[in-house]
């Protein structure tokens, strides 16, 4: 069925994909953020709803779409990066984790679709994917890796490009310098990339005294003991707000720094001798979550600058404009930090999406995406035609109120990397399957009941009563495995994608 879709999308037999006039097209803007929570938007809610400020970011919901259930496939930047400009899963796109190359000279990629069809096309700020994969773009000015949150240096065409000034700033700077000297007959597809708000977080100077005298809501999971779950899971989570005698506690680095090296960028914690465990992880999340919200403050501030601009030139309602994260983030949920472990604090992309020439305001849509669809709704929204070779589906036809072309039941979830145990699972409005694998990849579950337990703090794998469940949630995802090629030697904890990475394959 999947497959028959597709054929009548590529040939736009359902009457989506209108092959357009460049003079036609709209300009596409996708902005995208590095760990940014859903949480810590207001349009979301949330308990940060009534403190963090994101008036420019609530401001595009309000006057288009906000998906409530977009999802990522593997919560790590490599490769959802890869993911979202190859239209494919880790598996086929070949980036499971921070360490394989992408090179996409013999690979279709939304950029060079882009490209061939007329637009300008340009990318700004954090990139991190290894690999010869800037093919597409007219214009590059990137990090490779994670960049600095000040003075970054950026590779262009040219060589190194040395910069002064807090990076959500430089970035914006130079994607509104770009947007200036285009050709403004053509359309343009521009994806502006901050580097906020991953950690370690280091706010604009003029943010610093943000949140300074609040008091800001724990989440309701900040002290979880981590019972009723199958161990082999949140347990073996390293990256804890506080865990006593671990390397990866974040009280620890906040302490004295990184890993016991240098001092933490916005100042240390002195915690009171004869502190207990509680009191030291509500301080370490009370600083946490202020350098973070200060971090997106600046990200919010420059999605206005883009914004302002768009308006003064005449072009934001001829402009698809695009907020996302390339995955989620645990911000204090669980007592974590970071993301990896795929519960859905680390699994949710915020995504936000303004066209008003089709889109229409303050839409809140629950359909299930993942952000393996991102660029084949992107080609989409161009009236381009989608390439075959891409695995995920346009969500256009939902956003302006059409039927769905595939109406996804749910979505795939894998991780190969470390700090967490390999997983692999499948998410639905409903239910959540999560499978661990251990070093002898003996397989264990969770299975969370996502209406009753959204917090996701009783597995109910071993319940009796949820047998049937159990047993659906794995045939939905053994199908999803086979339609989308997953073949059981590329599942996280095996050797088989490790060899054809070895050889290039």
């Amino acid at each position: 069925m999947r497959k028959e879709l597709k054929f009548m999308k590529i040939f736009g037999i359902l009457g989506l994909s209108i092959s357009a006039t460049a003079q036609d097209r709209p300009n596409i803007l996708y902005i995208m953020s590095d760990d940014h929570s859903a949480d810590v938007i207001g349009a979301y809610d949330s308990h940060l709803k009534d403190y963090v400020q994101t008036p420019n970011i609530d401001k595009l919901a309000q006057e288009g779409a906000l998906l409530t259930h977009c999802f990522n496939v593997n919560a790590l930047s490599a490769p959802s990066r890869a993911s979202i400009i190859s239209g494919k899963y880790s598996h086929k796109s070949g980036v499971y984790t921070l360490r394989e190359d992408l090179n996409t000279n013999n690979m279709t990629t939304l950029p060079k679709v882009m490209k061939s069809a007329g637009y300008q096309t340009s990318v700004v700020g954090k990139w991190h994917i290894h690999g010869d994969n800037l093919e597409g773009f007219d214009f590059h000015a990137v990090t490779l890796g994670q960049g600095n949150y000040f003075n970054p240096t950026l590779n262009t065409k040219e060589g190194k490009r040395r910069t002064t000034g807090y990076s959500s700033d430089v970035i914006t700077d130079i994607s509104l310098e770009w947007l200036e000297e285009r050709d403004q007959n053509q359309p343009f597809f521009l994806m502006t990339h901050f580097k906020a708000a991953h950690g370690p977080w280091q706010p604009a100077p003029r943010h610093e005294k943000m949140y300074e005298n609040d008091i800001i809501p724990e989440p309701a999971t900040l002290y979880d003991d981590y019972a009723n779950r199958n161990p082999a899971g949140v347990q073996n989570t390293t990256a804890r707000i506080h865990k006593n005698d671990s390397k990866s506690s974040l009280s620890l680095w906040f302490q004295k720094g990184k890993k016991g090296k240098g001092g933490w960028p916005t100042g240390e914690i002195s915690f009171e001798e004869g502190a207990g465990a509680k009191q030291i992880t509500a301080e370490t999340y009370q600083k946490y979550v202020k350098d973070y919200m200060r971090c997106v403050a600046g990200i919010d501030e420059n999605v206005g600058r883009l914004l302002a601009y768009l308006e003064e030139e005449g072009i934001l309602d001829n402009t698809v404009i695009v907020y996302t994260s390339d995955q989620g983030m645990y911000v204090g949920e669980h007592g974590f930090f970071d993301k990896r472990l795929g519960l859905d604090e680390a699994m949710r992309n915020p995504f936000i999406i303004r066209y008003p020439k089709e889109i229409e305001a303050k839409q809140k849509v629950d359909n299930i995406v993942n952000n393996v669809d991102f660029a084949e709704t992107l080609i989409d929204f161009a009236g381009l035609e989608i390439p075959e070779e891409m695995q995920g589906y346009s969500f256009r036809s939902i956003l302006i109120g059409e039927k769905p072309l595939y109406n996804r039941i749910g979505t795939i979830y894998t991780f190969y990397s470390s700090g967490t145990p390999h997983q692999y699972g499948f998410r639905t409005k409903d239910f959540k399957l999560l499978v661990y694998r251990d070093k002898k990849n003996r397989e264990s579950y969770d299975l969370f009941d996502m209406k009753n337990d959204p917090n996701e703090l009783m597995s109910l794998a071993e319940n009796p009563k949820y047998k049937k469940v159990l047993k659906d949630m794995i045939s939905l995802l053994e199908k999803e495995m086979k339609e989308i090629d997953l073949k059981k030697g590329f599942l996280p904890g095996d050797e088989e994608w490790k060899n054809h990475v070895e050889k290039g394959e």
